[in-house]
C-alpha cells in the first residue's frame, strides 16, 4: 500500500492573516453572513405569526421582533462585508424596516397593557358587528387606562 502525497506541511500555507482576506476568508464570512440571515428570518416571521396572540402571549412577538431587529443589523453589515448581491442587502433592508414597525407596533400593545386587555376581551364577547364596533370605539377612548 502506497501513502498519497498530499502536499508539503506548511504550517502558513493556505492561511490567511486576518478575517475576511483571502479565499477562506471570504467563504467564512458569505457563511456568517447567511448564518445570520437566516436567524434574521426565523425571528421575524416567529414574531409574524405571534403578533395576533392575546395578551401575555404578544410579548413573545416584542421580544422576536427585537431580536429580528437585532440579528437583521448583524446580518446586514455582515452581508455587505462579504459582499452578497444587492437583492440580498436590499431585501433585508426591507425587513428591517418591517421588522422595526412590528416591533413598534406590538410594544404599544404591550405598553398599553391595560387598554389592549380591555379591547380583546371586550372583542371577544363581542357576537354582533355593532358589538365590534362598540370595542373598536372603546380602544379609541383609550378605555381601561384611567
Amino acid at each position: 500500500m502506497t501513502q498519497r502525497d498530499t502536499g508539503p506541511v506548511d504550517a502558513g500555507r493556505g492561511r490567511t492573516d486576518g478575517p475576511g482576506r483571502g479565499e477562506d476568508g471570504r467563504t467564512r464570512a458569505a457563511a456568517s453572513a447567511r448564518r445570520w440571515l437566516r436567524l434574521f428570518l426565523l425571528a421575524l416571521v416567529g414574531a409574524l405569526l405571534t403578533t395576533g396572540l392575546v395578551l401575555p402571549w404578544k410579548v413573545i412577538a416584542l421580544v422576536l421582533s427585537l431580536f429580528a431587529l437585532t440579528a437583521g443589523v448583524v446580518a446586514l453589515v455582515k452581508a455587505l462585508a462579504a459582499k452578497m448581491p444587492r437583492l440580498v442587502v436590499l431585501t433585508t433592508s426591507i425587513g428591517l424596516v418591517g421588522a422595526l414597525f412590528l416591533a413598534v407596533g406590538t410594544g404599544a400593545s404591550v405598553l398599553l397593557w391595560p387598554v389592549t386587555k380591555t379591547y380583546e376581551d371586550c372583542m371577544a364577547r363581542a357576537l354582533t358587528l355593532r358589538a365590534e364596533s362598540d370595542c373598536r370605539d372603546g380602544l379609541t377612548r383609550l378605555d381601561g387606562l384611567g
